[in-house]
């Protein structure tokens, strides 16, 4: 019976010897997985504020463009108007047998009616 008790004595043994390593490597590993993740969201904080940064000076740029855009529209048209006014003035008959013509064409297209 002495045999049996031993074994059963060094089973049990065994299997507190191995929980006790199952509780160590747990450890380890919460330790590791834990290093890692901070790594990971300093990192992740790191590139976010650089993205930040970068969308803001896009921001700033789009804006910037958008108004050049809109400065150098508004510089054409009036260049246009003003270059169409002085040659109404200096030769109005074209134009004015132009926008009679659109007239009538408009009027036709419009006038006619859905058969």
């Amino acid at each position: 019976m002495e045999t049996t008790h031993t074994s059963s004595e060094n089973i049990a043994e065994a299997l507190k010897l191995l929980e006790e390593a199952a509780k160590q490597k747990k450890d380890e590993l919460r330790t590791v997985l834990s290093d890692k993740y901070t790594n990971l969201k300093d990192l992740i904080m790191e590139n976010e504020s650089t993205l930040v940064k970068s969308l803001a000076d896009a921001k700033k740029h789009a804006i910037e463009a958008a108004a050049h855009a809109k400065e150098v529209g508004v510089e054409k048209s009036r260049e246009i108007a003003s270059d169409v006014d002085k040659r109404v003035h200096q030769n109005p008959w074209p134009f004015i047998g132009g926008a009679a013509v659109f007239g009538l064409l408009l009027g036709a297209i419009l006038g006619r009616s859905a058969k």
